[in-house]
């Protein structure tokens, strides 16, 4: 399996159903043209510092000119964080693709596994080689790690939205709430166990990170479970969330 660094994985290149919108011809250059900004800059401000980095150089690798560039993003930081926001509306479409049994932390479970999936199938919808960069970079850039932040409740705020949908609560509702906080709180451990100190993706196949991140998240789950309702986790309840494990 060749590594998903190798090309640049979208939101919108996922399979599209019988009855999904095919994107024309206009709106998937837009979108090759969004995404080659965002590799190049991910590029150069891995490579030589986000600050020594100008919009005037991303433009001049990335073929557009600086004018480009501003409208596609509000600022270098914003081009940065990119990955986040499109992980956030990839995983909130899987999860509402998931079918309502009343338990939605399985779904949750289930729609992180399919995403996981399509990455390890080379369907990525953001590759994660981006994540490896975008992590290097906020490391060293105070601004870069302040967007990211609010970047990250932005993802939230996409999930919860899918899981009021479900369960036909509000956003802000108790319920909610609890289910959105347990399910990072989940996520965020088995990545804190499966790698390093600096929270930084290994260097190896993107298949290979996205397996153990799958691993490590489904450990995490299991133990919740275990620990706090004296169960087990359930199969996954999606053929591609299964294939995943």
């Amino acid at each position: 399996m060749s590594e998903l660094s190798s090309h640049i994985g979208v939101i919108s290149r996922h399979r599209p159903g019988a009855h999904e919108h095919r994107p024309g011809l206009r709106e998937r250059k837009k979108q090759q043209t969004r995404d080659r900004i965002i590799d190049v800059a991910l590029r150069l401000c891995d490579e030589q510092g986000f600050d020594a980095t100008t919009v005037e150089q991303i433009a001049d690798a990335a073929d557009v000119s600086p004018r480009t560039v501003n409208r596609y993003f509000d600022s270098k930081e914003a081009i940065v964080i990119a990955p986040i926001e499109g992980m956030g509306q990839v995983l909130a479409e899987a999860l509402r693709a998931q079918p309502i049994t009343g338990d939605e932390l399985q779904a949750l479970l289930d729609a992180f596994l399919s995403v996981v999936n399509r990455i390890i199938e080379a369907d990525a919808p953001v590759p994660f080689r981006w994540f490896q960069q975008m992590q290097r970079i906020s490391r060293d850039s105070v601004a870069v790690r302040a967007l990211s932040m609010e970047s990250a409740d932005t993802k939230t705020r996409a999930m919860t939205t899918v899981l009021a949908e479900r369960l036909r609560l509000s956003e802000d509702h108790l319920t909610v709430r609890l289910i959105a906080a347990t399910w990072h709180g989940i996520v965020r451990v088995g990545m804190e166990c499966e790698f390093d100190d600096e929270s930084e993706f290994p260097d190896c196949t993107t298949a290979a990170t996205a397996q153990a991140l799958a691993d490590s998240v489904l450990a995490a789950f299991t133990e919740f479970r275990r620990v706090c309702c004296g169960s087990t986790v359930a199969s996954p309840t999606s053929e591609s969330a299964a294939a995943a494990r």
